[in-house]
């Protein structure tokens, strides 16, 4: 039973949340984003005030902010304006 536990803790701790996977992200400032990809991101969630933004490793941004009812929400999007995914 014991080694169960000490497997099940091991796998646990090498698969961790997920997050690990995505690699590093970078914080940049809201204006060094691009307007292609600024302007996708308001298409999806209108009305939601954007204040942070991170540059991914794979060259997609990460941009958050909240909604009117003080929803945390992320879209992600490329450079060029391409939808990647909403959270």
């Amino acid at each position: 039973m014991k080694k169960v536990f000490q497997v099940c803790l091991l796998m646990s701790f090498l698969t961790g949340c997920g997050s690990s996977w995505e690699g590093p992200k970078v914080q940049v400032k809201m204006e060094e984003v691009p307007p292609a990809a600024l302007t996708t991101a308001q298409a999806k969630v209108p009305g939601m005030l954007f204040t942070e933004a991170f540059l991914k490793k794979d060259g997609t941004y990460e941009i958050r902010g909240k909604t009117k009812t003080g929803k945390v929400r992320e879209v992600e999007v490329k450079a060029d304006g391409t939808f990647v995914d909403l959270e």
